[in-house]
């Protein structure tokens, strides 16, 4: 047997590894891995076989090919000569892992290793294939090399009449009436030939007592499904309360064979919904579906009734998560706070007690002067809420538009231009007001009675106090803007509460009004802390212009740095080391407050200051770019990831991770190792999936779960990157250009969702398994592991799943 020679130099390693390893070593090799194979068939004369090795407890084999230097002992496989079958190309392995060293060797370091074979049929009878094996596995100690063999059953490829055709075609015109008579008899002679289309048949769950049954075309090589709903019925039978209609793939192409077009399959499912009652939930549903299918060389595959009886028990359960109400209260209560704060600025604390005071002594009695502040503070509010109404007219148009418009990198430069210039002015550089005929137009429009004369009062707040209040608001809205409309609406409601409150509160409770303190210095205090904190909210921005385009101008050391640089002087500040020429001099010292922030801000700083060495800063994860954009990606005394050798194509390495960009090479990949696709919809500017990246990936179970059990699709929705050819989308119909148009239409379109992150976990059909997962329903990393775990678990079960191969008859197209 070939491999004996060389297993006489492992002989010494298996017994010196032995050496100081604990009493729990296993009494048997099968106790920790387990070897399987089955063979699936892409047509009639070709199969692959695949060999799965079970790997328990962190026991790992061996690549095939072992590194220079390498003393480990190589996995390896001898197929038996037979004419019945040939091999095509050599034994592909899937999931190796590189290990340097002083004995550098490959591994399979997860819980499966994968192998691969791709035969050709040419027996027309079944027969068995007798394949010989070996391998050794290691620990921290390792079993001697194991030799081990599989007889394989393989099912014989039967000429069909098709075949017999492309035989006679080139005959003489002697023997044309010889190719008519078998065309002619092809649907008498192919009856009960074996279906080239399996369906992979299953009830979804969508509601209490609501299901929908799926059926999902598993096309062999060659062979295209035909989208028709005149060649495509289904029949359900059960006890129903309600039936809905039969619906057709969604992801569809066109096609032309033999001069005739076709619209075939391309993802998605055949579905009909029903409804039943909650004592019915222990039956089985029966469900039949006929279609047509069309292959390589123009055959037509007429299918018989592909029948199927699923529990309903057994259904599937999948949903959208709903966090719509939890991401728009977070964004009025943030607005609320920004709101707040605008209120201790010099342009609105002192227009409190004299507007209050104007109400309740100028009127003629009491309530109606109650009436009046209740009324200023209410129409506050509406002017901000009215701000936000023509960006839902913009998002009716397209539900992306406002994403695509906050992380352009053009806008985001004119939010760092915007926000620096509010920093300088509140850092007593100059000041901003608007132009005077606005005011004094507005002011004049004050003077009507009634409930308009107080809606212009109001508006004229709103714009006097514009060089204080557009900063803070600015801040806020180009942070809520990429989450659509109606995130600024609630961000500019949230803001128009905390503006307009004390006005009503004050008018309602007068007495308040003695309780405030005194306008002074401390207000040019406050304005100067929101202009360091605006100055450094201005570099986020011009941040996000830079990863936007990937010009590298901005990485994270000189980002941090610039934050270090802005804290450290404002710390300064606070700690009176220094003034600027609008404030008053410090009296009996610091005050205990200012003393606490300027605490703060020091601990923030000095906090910041590993980050320019790689720390990751997992407080503030949600700012600096990631750590892949960085002059030192694994920091000043890390080092590259053990990489693979030899990457699948599109694959890269990021968070210590092998992530695809491409959703169709990350499919094609996850089709050929057996596990699920995670898709992870981000963006270069998604602070949210920053945080989920530094905070919940990092963890030690998340990251394993996600290494060892996912094939990760990283599709960032703010892609600028061209695409080689404009696309029109399957989903939608609108052009898609670049990258991003693609995974965003995909996104907002498929799984109802145009925020990020969004994680979606797809099965080998391209079905989504159990619930998706964002930032606000799975932010931490115990939630995220208990998501990857079911998902997981559901792709084992659905990994026996019930597909169908029927029958039907051939024809050529007419």
């Amino acid at each position: 047997m070939q491999n004996t020679l060389t297993k006489l130099s492992f002989l010494s390693l298996f017994f010196w590894s032995l050496v100081g390893f604990s009493q729990d070593m296993p009494n048997d090799v099968s106790e920790v891995i387990t070897w399987s194979n089955k063979i699936e068939y892409s047509s009639c004369d070709e199969a692959t076989i695949v060999f799965t090795v079970d790997q328990k407890d962190g026991w790992h084999v061996y690549a095939q090919v072992q590194p220079e230097g390498g003393i480990s002992f190589p996995t390896y496989f001898e197929f038996k000569k037979s004419a019945n079958y040939e091999l095509i190309g050599k034994v592909k392995e899937y999931g190796t892992e590189l290990h340097e060293g002083q004995f550098p060797e490959k591994i399979f370091p997860g819980k499966k290793a994968i192998f691969k074979q791709k035969i050709k049929i040419k027996s027309k009878t079944d027969f068995t294939l007798h394949v010989d094996y070996g391998y050794m596995a290691c620990l921290e100690a390792c079993f001697p090399p194991t030799d081990e063999f599989f007889d394989i059953s393989v099912k014989g490829c039967k000429k069909n009449t098709q075949a017999a055709i492309e035989e006679v075609i080139d005959k003489t015109e002697e023997e044309v009436l010889i190719v008519e008579e078998i065309v002619t008899d092809l649907d008498s002679t192919n009856q009960d030939i074996k279906s080239p289309i399996g369906i992979e048949a299953y009830l979804l769950k969508t509601g209490e007592n609501a299901y929908e049954y799926h059926f999902a075309p598993i096309p062999n090589k060659g062979w295209l499904f035909i989208v028709d709903p005149a060649k495509t019925t289904t029949t359900i039978k059960g006890n129903f309360t309600k039936e809905g209609e039969l619906n057709l793939p969604k992801q569809t192409t066109d096609t032309t064979i033999n001069g005739k077009q076709f619209t075939v399959y391309k993802a998605g499912f055949i579905s009909k919904s029903f409804e039943i009652a909650t004592e019915d939930t222990t039956q089985s549903i029966y469900g039949s579906l006929t279609f047509q299918a069309i292959g390589p060389d123009g055959e037509v595959f007429n299918a018989n009734p592909h029948i199927a009886e699923i529990p309903v028990n057994k259904a599937r359960i999948q949903k959208i998560s709903d966090a719509a109400q939890t991401s728009y209260w977070g964004i009025f209560w943030l607005a609320f706070a920004g709101g707040l704060v605008a209120l201790l600025t010099p342009c609105v604390f002192p227009m409190i007690p004299m507007t209050v005071s104007f109400f309740t002594k100028g009127s003629e009695d009491k309530k109606k002067g109650l009436f009046r502040g209740v009324m200023y503070g209410f129409f506050i509010l509406l002017i901000y809420v009215l701000l936000s109404v023509p960006f839902h007219l913009i998002d009716s148009l397209n539900p992306n538009i406002l994403n695509n418009i906050a992380t352009n990198g053009p806008l985001n430069i004119f939010f760092f231009l915007m926000l620096f210039i509010f920093a300088m002015s509140f850092l007593g550089a100059f000041e901003i007001v608007l132009p005077a005929k606005w005011t004094n137009k507005a002011d004049s429009k004050s003077d009507l009675g009634g409930l308009i004369g107080i809606f212009f009062m109001a508006l004229t707040l709103a714009l006097v106090s514009f060089s204080c209040t557009g900063p803070i608001l600015g801040s806020l809205l180009a942070n809520a803007a990429g989450g659509g409309a109606w995130n600024l609406t609630w961000g500019m409601a949230g803001f128009g509460v905390a503006l307009g409150l004390p006005f009503a509160l004050f008018a309602i409770f007068p007495s308040w009004l003695n309780t405030l303190p005194s306008s002074g210095g401390w207000l040019n205090n406050v304005k100067v802390v929101l202009g360091f904190l605006e100055l450094a909210f201005a570099f986020k921005f011009l941040s996000n212009a830079d990863l936007s385009v990937q010009a590298h101008l901005l990485e994270r050391e000189v980002f941090i740095a610039i934050w270090i640089a802005i804290f450290a002087a404002m710390t300064l500040y606070l700690f009176g080391m220094y003034q600027t020429k609008h404030d008053s001099p410090i009296v009996g010292g610091l005050g205990t407050f200012r003393i606490i922030i300027a605490t703060l801000s020091l601990m923030l700083t000095v906090y910041m200051i590993p980050g320019l060495f790689g720390a990751p800063l997992k407080l503030i994860s949600a700012f600096p770019p990631p750590t892949s954009y960085s002059e030192i990606p694994y920091g000043i005394h890390g080092h590259a990831p053990e990489a693979e050798d030899g990457l699948p194509e599109g694959a890269e390495f990021e968070h210590n991770l092998m992530v695809f960009h491409n959703f169709d090479q990350a499919k094609k990949y996850a089709d050929e190792v057996g596990k699920p696709l995670m898709i992870d919809f981000t963006g270069h500017n998604c602070v949210n999936c920053r945080k989920m990246e530094i905070n919940v990936w990092s963890d030690e179970k998340v990251h394993q779960l996600m290494k060892e059990n996912f094939v990760i699709a990283s599709l960032p929705v703010d892609e600028r990157i061209n695409m080689p050819k404009a696309e029109t989308s399957p989903y939608s119909g609108r052009e898609l250009v670049t990258w991003g148009d693609k995974w965003s239409d995909m996104q907002s379109v498929l799984y109802k969702k145009n925020t990020q992150p969004q994680y979606i976990a797809l099965d080998k059909g391209g079905n989504m398994m159990h619930t998706d997962a964002t930032y606000r329903t799975h932010g931490t990393p115990e939630e995220f592991e208990e998501w990857l775990t079911t998902a997981t678990k559901e792709f084992e079960k659905r990994g026996e799943a019930l597909v169908i191969y029927g029958t039907g008859a051939l024809a050529l197209v007419e």
